[in-house]
């Protein structure tokens, strides 16, 4: 903050992995296309990683914005974040544009940030797939264990990817696939 450098969040490391994941497993940002009667795979080069955001009305209610962040596959990670900082600002201030929701190939939604332990996101025409972070808690069957004992025990807290993909195109294997490699990337693995 002194430095007014952005906060790097588990969100954007997450992204981050998702994205790198994405180069090694292009099929997942692919699209089917079933225009004019014949089923087709779209293979498509660019990432435009949508980053879903969870917006407050002020009447209550909440909204979800899925803006994306195009050219994602080639850029730096201080490039993506000053991009991912830049969309949800504008998500959150009203400021987006028709453009910036077109073209989404792959999207991260994050319900775990209300306590959602997994979740089964829908996925969009035009989409590969979605993934869904669960909450970073403690595993349930520790949950309720004093502090002290957690660390006693060396329990760690854990989270939930899922990913929702259109079937026509990927296999439940390459999805498979595409998540460990996530998991490994956020190990420190690749």
């Amino acid at each position: 903050a002194a430095a007014e450098l952005s906060k790097v969040s588990f969100t954007h490391l997450i992204s981050w992995a998702v994205i790198q994941a994405l180069k090694a497993f292009p099929v997942m940002n692919d699209a089917y296309d079933g225009a004019g009667g014949e089923p087709t795979r779209v293979r498509r080069a660019q990432i435009r990683f949508g980053l879903a955001v969870d917006v407050p009305k002020a009447d209550g209610s909440r909204t979800l914005l899925v803006p994306n962040i195009p050219g994602a596959e080639s850029m730096r990670f201080s490039q993506f974040l000053a991009a991912a900082d830049d969309v949800v600002s504008r998500a959150r201030t009203g400021k987006l544009k028709v453009s910036d929701f077109e073209g989404t190939t792959v999207s991260l939604t994050n319900p775990g940030t209300l306590g959602t332990t997994a979740s089964v996101p829908r996925l969009l025409p035009g989409q590969g797939a979605i993934v869904a972070t669960g909450a970073i808690e403690y595993p349930a069957e520790f949950s309720a264990m004093a502090p002290t004992t957690l660390s006693r025990l060396a329990i760690s807290k854990v989270t939930t990817f899922t990913s929702t993909y259109d079937h026509r195109i990927i296999q439940g294997a390459e999805s498979g696939a595409f998540l460990a490699r996530i998991e490994q990337l956020l190990l420190g693995q690749h």
